[in-house]
């Protein structure tokens, strides 16, 4: 398969997804503000919504991929295989264990795929080894943590026109991700033969504490990419990311936008999305406390070096000029307060385009999907009582992999 991205809202062709594991029953309530959720969700309605979430990419003509049958190829493989879990187990502290966890010995395929999601507690390693751990802090202790944020699949990874940018996560209890999407990416068939512009496993230099994550990452178009500076993805990221994209030739222009550094907007997209050419959806209350964004443009001598430049132009004026036609600006919550307020924190904001006027949307945000439809949009609601928990909507349930050319 070949990457192609060059906007939010051409007909979608291909995702990747991850379904929803035994990863969600390792929350409770005691641990789950650890692993970033609001609350417990229920697995198995949790699946059958997300399934349902499918189900509907899958009559649009999009080819589904998931992550855990990618990776279950490439760890059939001891030499991708024997990588991968050293450096997950470097991450979690524990690479005394790289050698028993990458030897097929103890586990199958299988059960090593599905602990990369699902975690590994002491008592669980000791049943399957026979070693037990020196750890005091009892049997119940996790090794190896699940990741139960896993199955927001846009975070990990983003594709900007033929390439990848490979995440570098802001949460440790999220670096696993990145992980395990990198290593697909980087050693399955189906994807090898593409670049990685930014966070490839051959380039240690960018990790931590330089974090990136794919929800703060807007494809205007095949020459621009606006991108948020907000809780999890710092500036000093962008301008890397902007030189790598740069030296490349991906794409000509960066834009940087600072959005509050809050739980409630964690991610550009959950107060941006772009629907269509020139039609936005956003959370306006945001937006209209923003005073400055800033553009990174190439030295001309020295492609992977830029400047950054503060930007005399409006973030509206930008976006008039990067589409070329007048802007339709939809407010969350149709702009009625309290819903706009309610409705973006359960990710009305967070739509996903899978052609030019077609949008999936959470059903809980009515007077959200009331507005797309009454600017002419073919909204698809969806079941989300469970899946919302996680704090992600459609959009970030789905890393897009290839959109039509126009």
């Amino acid at each position: 398969m070949r990457f192609g991205i060059d906007n939010e809202y051409d007909k979608l062709e291909a995702v990747l997804v991850h379904r929803p594991g035994s990863e969600i029953e390792r929350l409770t309530h005691e641990n789950m503000r650890q692993f970033l959720f609001e609350d417990v969700p229920f697995l198995r309605r949790v699946q059958e919504e997300h399934d349902a979430f499918v189900q509907i990419l899958l009559e649009h003509g999009i080819q589904v991929l998931y992550l855990e049958n990618l990776l279950r190829d490439i760890l059939a493989q001891e030499a991708p295989r024997v990588g991968l879990i050293r450096r997950v187990c470097e991450v979690a502290g524990m690479s005394a264990m790289a050698d028993d966890l990458s030897s097929l010995k103890y586990w199958s395929v299988e059960q090593l795929g599905e602990m990369l999601f699902g975690g590994l507690t002491a008592s669980e390693y000791a049943h399957a080894t026979g070693n037990r751990t020196n750890t005091e802090r009892g049997d119940e202790f996790f090794l190896l943590p699940p990741i139960p944020n896993a199955y927001f699949s846009r975070d990990p990874a983003v594709v900007v026109r033929d390439a990848a940018i490979c995440s570098k996560m802001h949460f440790r209890e999220r670096v696993r991700e990145t992980l395990l999407t990198q290593a697909v990416l980087e050693n399955h068939p189906e994807f090898r033969d593409n670049l990685i512009t930014y966070g490839g496993s051959a380039e240690p230099t960018e990790d931590r504490p330089y974090t990136i994550e794919g929800g703060d990452v807007v494809v205007l178009s095949a020459d621009a990419v606006l991108i948020g500076a907000s809780e999890r993805t710092r500036s000093e990221t962008i301008e890397r990311v902007a030189g790598k994209c740069f030296a490349f030739g991906k794409i000509k222009r960066v834009y940087e936008i600072s959005i509050p550094t809050e739980r409630a907007f964690m991610h550009l997209d959950t107060v941006f999305t772009v629907l269509d050419r020139g039609v936005i959806l956003w959370y306006a209350d945001v937006f209209a406390k923003l005073r400055q964004i800033h553009r990174f443009e190439p030295v001309a001598d020295d492609p992977r070096s830029v400047v950054r430049v503060l930007e005399t132009r409006t973030l509206l004026d930008v976006l008039k000029e990067e589409f070329g036609v007048p802007l339709t600006l939809i407010a969350t919550g149709g702009g009625q307060q309290p819903f706009a307020k309610r409705e973006q924190r359960m990710d009305g904001a967070n739509a996903l385009a899978i052609a030019p006027r077609v949008v999936i949307a959470y059903e809980r945000n009515v007077k959200t999907v009331r507005a797309l439809k009454d600017h002419g949009f073919n909204c698809i609601e969806i079941d989300d009582s469970e899946l919302v928990r996680g704090l992600g909507g459609p959009r970030c349930m789905t890393m897009p992999l290839r959109r039509a050319a126009t």
